[in-house]
């Protein structure tokens, strides 16, 4: 063996032995399967190189022995083919293994050449390549990035080089140090890529996992919150049934004759209204998130009176005017629900307003139209709220109450349900207030799509 060759074997070996080593101590470190995989690799590379040295002479021994290189050309192409989801067919390289060994035997029996012999081992052993470029350039050329690219183009090409060349001119006087060198670039070539490669994987597997994380997460969390929403509905609903009796056992204790008895009735209506309400209150909150509402056309003036005579009485009750201003056109009307619009739309606005008025004081009611849509504009002249409770009114995670002027107690559900249900309409609202001494108070303003009557029978027709 020329002198050059062994020099180049022997720089060789020791090169091959420290990507092993070196893809060894990554995976003592970070016990990742793809350090190992390279490991395997590696020492495969290293024990083909180790063989192929040992048998240097022989046409039959030569050409026979090239057959080892398909174990790590089968690996290495497997690491490609596992970034698109997809592996070798091992079955088929086996048969083919074994098919490719009795044809050799069999040319060497009939005295075949040297080429006749080795090409059909070769070709073997550069299929797992030939089958990577192809399903990268070709099958997933979308989907194969710069990285598959680069190793099916690169390296895999020219190791399909290599492995033909040896087969044509292994046994041609003074090629062996092409056919090493040539061998040696590739290989060099591929200890330079597979650690990016080994990098995309490991961003890419992490990735998935992360994802996987992320999707079983969110499943469990959307279970749970159907499971609380069931268990909410039912509790309330026992709630609601338990409450009608306490509240029907109460009212008739206050027809009694004792006093204390009919103190005692009062305070206890006064609570269960209260709880009856916030029963309500989440009920209707329930009812925004999981049930469809039928828009219908309702006129201002029908809005108007239904909630003066919803509100009369206890305005009455606490000496605090409640004035109505009607400035939309007679053949405008808002696409709402009537029953939700003003039993938890209007309903809630005008009962904070009341809440928080001052006996004596005013609340003013007035709907106007600007720019296609309706107005609705809720001014009282009460406490007022401070800029902290103002930014919060509208969210039901920041939902609070606070005492009324006569210490009325509420459930701080109110105006986020209003903003649920004037979303639902597909209006918006605003809220507008003032602590100052001279002009305290706060202002509800809704706005909602202005609908022409006329144009909408129009269309129809």
């Amino acid at each position: 063996m020329p002198k050059e060759i062994i020099v180049l074997f022997i720089f060789f070996a020791v090169f091959v032995f420290i990507n092993f080593a070196t893809y060894i101590f990554l995976h003592i470190k970070m016990k990742e399967k793809i350090f190992r995989d390279l490991a395997i690799y590696w020492f495969l590379v290293f024990v083909v190189y180790i063989i192929e040295g040992v048998v240097y002479e022989g046409e039959f021994a030569l050409s026979l022995i090239f057959i080892v290189n398909l174990f790590p050309v089968y690996n290495l192409a497997n690491f490609l083919l596992h970034s698109y989801g997809l592996k070798l067919n091992l079955k088929k390289y086996t048969i083919a293994f074994f098919a490719v060994v009795t044809l050799t035997c069999v040319s060497h029996y009939f005295g075949m050449p040297f080429r006749m012999m080795a090409l059909p081992v070769a070709i073997l052993s550069a299929f797992p390549m030939i089958e990577g470029i192809y399903i990268t350039f070709v099958i997933k050329k979308n989907e194969a990035g710069f990285i598959q690219k680069f190793m099916a183009g690169i390296v895999f090409t020219s190791g399909v080089f290599c492995c033909v060349n040896y087969a044509i001119n292994r046994m041609v006087p003074g090629t062996e140090i092409l056919g090493y060198g040539s061998a040696f670039l590739n290989y060099i070539a591929a200890s330079i890529i597979l650690p990016v490669f080994a990098i995309q994987e490991l961003t890419k597997e992490k990735t998935e996992k992360l994802e996987k994380m992320v999707r079983e997460r969110t499943s469990e969390l959307l279970a749970s919150k159907i499971q609380k929403e069931k268990l909410l509905r039912v509790v309330v609903h026992d709630i609601s049934n338990s409450l009608q009796v306490l509240i029907l056992q109460a009212s008739r204790l206050s027809h009694s004759e004792d006093p204390k008895t009919i103190e005692a009735s009062r305070r206890m209506m006064k609570n269960l209204d209260s709880i009856s309400e916030i029963t309500r209150h989440v009920k209707e909150i329930e009812y925004v998130k999981s049930a469809g509402i039928k828009l219908v056309p309702v006129t201002i003036d029908d809005c108007f009176k239904e909630i003066e005579d919803l509100f009369a009485e206890r305005f009455e009750n606490k000496n605090v005017k409640l004035s109505f201003q009607n400035k939309v056109s007679k053949d405008v009307v808002i696409n709402v629900d009537k029953v939700t619009f003003i039993h938890s739309v209007a309903s809630n606005i005008i009962s904070n307003a009341l809440k928080f008025s001052y006996p004596g004081s005013e609340v003013v009611v007035m709907a106007y139209e600007d720019k296609n849509k309706v107005h609705f504009d809720v001014q009282d002249y009460g406490v007022g709220m401070s800029e902290k409770f103002l930014s919060k009114l509208f969210e039901f995670e920041s939902s609070f109450t606070t005492p009324g002027t006569a210490g009325e107690r509420g459930t701080g559900f109110g105006m986020p349900l209003v903003k649920n249900y004037t979303e639902i309409f597909g209006g918006d609202v605003k809220a507008f207030s003032s602590q100052n001494k001279d002009a305290s108070g706060t202002r509800i303003l809704v706005s909602l799509p202005a609908v022409v009557q006329r144009d909408q029978a129009t269309s129809l027709n």
